[in-house]
């Protein structure tokens, strides 16, 4: 009782500074404050505002607006904005209400509105897609589910390998274990016009890993009209502080530059970490005394260090770890910076260029993508891009270069690699009349090579350079018959170097307008990931020594699994009630299989006469003939089926009153579902190896036999099991509300059901989570906004991802500013 009393009077004590800093800002800015004149808006400047920006605007600049578009009534310019404008469905620019897929558009004024703090964070925002804390500031994504597949595996099966990332159409995906690395991205909210969601296998778009859809981030522009200097800067409890700054100028109708800059420090609210329940754990205290444990939980480091298996008298961690260089900075969560640069040359005729290139550094303590007897990790990333986009005419060029150095698992010896990724693309866009076709051509090269942090005859993952590529051509077809119902249909062909296969994708579109405010759609369309350099060329040797058996694991990669492959349905309908109402309706259904995971292969004993003299102790005797286990990538006959729909709205209910809001509702069913875990299979291959020692004890001490190998594995499935770490039911509820020109109030409330995490080495049981954020900013001037900002304002704070942190609320105050 007395340490949360504690607590809540620190959380107090700090909202009382932030509230002092913040009107302390608020006063000194409005001293300096001037009303700003009406300015001379342009066409093109109403149409890039979103709807949030429009309720922004004093009574006479809201009537210029109306005059420049020529428009005589609110309702008319509201229809207007209300249906932005999206590429990544088609690729190629239309309004959002039209689109054949579904799809999203996520605008940067509607980002700043919610007061997300991060990128991943703002993404709750966007129908279908869970988004779920970690550590402050670290977060997991998925977009529809179908998350922590296979489970009973490695915590890293969490990790979202489902959903292609994109920053201007550059892959952002981590192809060592799959998934992305959020805390990689060189970006921050001063690089961002818009993010663009679509849900739905992709592949046939944009290539592999967009199986259950696409979330491309797209940076601004430069011109005339961009503020020279612009950025945010906040800052709050638990060493909150974020910032981001840009620089932008044009200096020709031909040529504009901008350079931006962002920054993170996040911490934890505690410094422990949470350890996997093992019964009869013990911990010795200075005093003599023995605490025992029979479940998991957090401890300190130095308990971590001092927890032995009362069952052994082992040690529960590593005895060859340094708990200093496996966590620098337990207290810390994130911590990351970047700095990107953007050349833009578009001369006079049909070309362009788009030039830009970055830098960015950071270290995490998030979930661990090894496999220690912690959920906890850090990792490092120190990274670099290039990227060129040209159009010449109808051609459109795109290659880009992503190198540096990654450690996914600090202080665990073999997983710090450098990184070298290429990739290089060429489309070219042809009209014929109601027909558009659009050929295209790409590359990829992804190459990690761990051996220049190898010391010595010291064993990594990979054990030197490994590579991945994949050559690539498709077709896409849009075609409109009889004036109004656009069929589409998209292949896309690829060949990898491992495993050596051709794989095809595609996609079969339809959408029909019934009148001016109503659009059906239905979509047919597969999608495969690609291969991953773990499940292809994992080369590791893991001394357990000190540990309980075995006492050596190996784990091989497989060059020729198949590569897991999605099927799904959806139809869709969209429908405008109103000029100032926009709903979306989307009913799905999905066929995945070919999962995979890194299993048990065999078990081998070596038996010798010495190991008789533990004969009493068949613990020991089993120590004494060191296991070995070989552990290979190898595809399971698991099938996933899942079922859902999505409802979104957009409602501008007066010009100073917005809301939106979606929902998903979702059932996975598992068939062919194989209910053990790697340790329950090498446990079993152990015991069943221990029992042949006696019956073959004459040819072992003769010397006849020298080891026991098996490779049996259990073979019995279970059907029809639903699958609960994704949850059933999640959504968002956002209501922004302008009671005067100056004051800008926005709240959300974003929800997820109950979810049930399995892995390999415990079950973690998710409660339902309510989290209520909110916002309120004062304009000071047309130059300055001050902000407080409030995530999880009640403070719910129950965790919402397995064997992680508790998340709670964080309070902050800032500026945002443009000149």
């Amino acid at each position: 009782m007395q340490v949360s009393q504690a607590i809540n009077l620190e959380k107090l004590i700090l909202m009382k500074k932030i509230l002092i800093i913040f009107l302390s800002v608020f006063f000194g800015l409005a001293g300096l404050a001037q009303e700003p004149q009406t300015s001379d808006m342009t066409r093109e400047q109403v149409l890039n505002m979103s709807v949030e920006e429009l309720s922004l605007l004093p009574l006479e600049e809201l009537m210029k607006a109306m005059e420049v578009m020529g428009v005589s009534s609110m309702e008319e310019l509201t229809n207007m904005l209300i249906n932005k404008n999206v590429s990544s469905a088609s690729k190629r620019v239309e309004n959002a209400f039209d689109s054949p897929l579904s799809s999203t558009v996520l605008t940067k004024k509607e980002i700043e509105m919610s007061g997300a703090t991060t990128i991943e964070e703002a993404l709750r925002l966007v129908p279908g897609i869970i988004v779920r804390e970690k550590t402050n500031g670290n977060f997991d994504v998925h977009l529809r589910g179908l998350d922590n597949l296979p489970d009973k595996n490695m915590l890293i099966y969490s990790e979202n390998t489902n959903t292609l990332l994109m920053i201007d159409g550059r892959p952002m995906f981590n192809y060592v274990h799959g998934g992305i690395v959020w805390d990689a991205l060189p970006i921050g909210f001063a690089d961002i016009d818009r993010i663009e969601v679509v849900r739905g296998p992709s592949s046939a778009l944009y290539g592999p890993n967009a199986v259950n859809g696409v979330i491309n981030i797209l940076t601004a522009e430069t011109t005339a009209d961009s503020p020279l200097v612009s950025g945010s800067a906040q800052m709050g409890s638990q060493n909150t502080y974020t910032g981001n700054l840009a620089f932008r100028k044009e200096w020709s109708n031909k040529l504009s530059t901008s350079v931006t800059g962002n920054y993170q420090h996040r911490n934890r609210d505690r410094e422990e970490i949470y350890l996997y329940g093992k019964e009869n754990m013990l911990l010795p205290d200075d005093l003599g005394g023995v605490a025992t444990y029979n479940h998991g939980g957090f401890f300190t480091l130095d308990q971590y260090e001092r927890l032995i298996d009362g069952n052994t008298g082992l040690s529960i961690s590593d005895p060859l770890d340094d708990m200093n260089e496996l966590f620098e900075d337990p207290e810390l969560a994130r911590e990351n910076y970047g700095i990107n640069g953007y050349v833009n040359y578009n001369p006079e005729g049909i070309a362009s260029f788009n030039l830009s290139g970055g830098y960015q550094n950071s270290y995490v303590n998030t979930s661990t993508l090894g496999d220690p007897p912690t959920s906890f990790g850090g990792r490092k990333s120190d990274t670099w891009y290039a990227n060129l986009e040209a159009g010449i005419g109808r051609l459109k060029l795109q290659t880009n270069y992503t190198g540096g150095t990654q450690d996914f698992a600090t202080g665990d010896h073999g997983f710090k690699i450098d990184k070298s990724q290429f990739n290089a693309s060429a489309e070219f866009d042809w009209q014929i009349k109601s027909l558009n076709l659009r050929p295209g051509i790409s590359f990829q090269s992804a190459t990690y090579d761990d051996s220049p942090y190898l010391e010595g005859d010291e064993s990594g993952y990979l054990n030197g350079k490994k590579e991945l590529n994949t050559l690539a051509g498709s077709i896409r077809a849009d075609y409109l018959a009889f004036g109004k119902l656009r069929l589409i249909a998209a292949l896309r062909a690829e060949k990898y170097n491992n495993p050596d296969k051709l794989y095809g994708s595609w996609q079969f579109a339809g959408t029909l307008p019934l009148g001016e405010n109503h659009r059906i759609r239905a979509v047919y369309s597969r999608a495969n990931r690609s291969s991953f350099i773990i499940n292809s060329h994992s080369n590791y040797t893991w001394d357990r020594e000190g540990r309980m058996p075995p006492r050596y694991i190996h784990f091989a990669g497989n060059k020729d699994y198949d590569l897991m492959t999605v099927d799904m349905i959806e139809l869709g309908y969209r429908v405008k009630p109103s000029s100032k109402m926009v709903l979306d309706a989307e009913i799905f259904a999905s066929d995945s299989r070919n999962y995979g995971a890194l299993l048990p292969n065999s078990t081998t004993l070596n038996v010798a006469p010495e190991i008789f003299q533990y004969a009493d102790n068949p613990m020991m005797m089993l120590m004494a003939t060191q296991p070995y286990v070989d552990i290979v990538y190898q595809n399971m006959g698991l099938n996933a089926r899942q079922i859902g729909a999505t409802l979104s709205m957009d409602w501008v209910i007066t010009p100073k009153l917005i809301t939106k809001m979606h929902a998903t509702l979702q059932k996975t069913t598992l068939d062919d579902y194989w209910d053990y875990s790697r340790d329950e299979i090498i446990e079993m291959q152990m015991m069943s190896l221990a029992g042949q020692i006696e019956p073959n004890a004459m040819a072992i001490m003769t010397g006849q036999l020298s080891e026991l190998t098996t490779s049996a594995k259990p073979t019995d499935t279970k059907d029809d099991v639903e699958h609960k770490s994704t949850p059933s039911l999640w959504g968002m509820v956002n209501v922004i509300y302008k009671p005067i020109d100056k004051l800008e109030l926005s709240s959300y409330g974003y929800y997820t059901s109950k979810q049930t995490f399995v892995n390999q080495y415990d079950v973690a049981e998710i409660d339902a989570k309510f989290i209520l954020n909110a916002q309120a900013t004062y304009k000071v001037n047309k130059y300055a906004s001050v902000f407080l900002n409030a995530r999880n304002l009640l403070d719910n704070d129950s965790r919402e991802f397995a064997f992680m942190d508790n998340i709670g609320a964080i309070y902050m105050a800032g500026i945002r500013f443009k000149y």
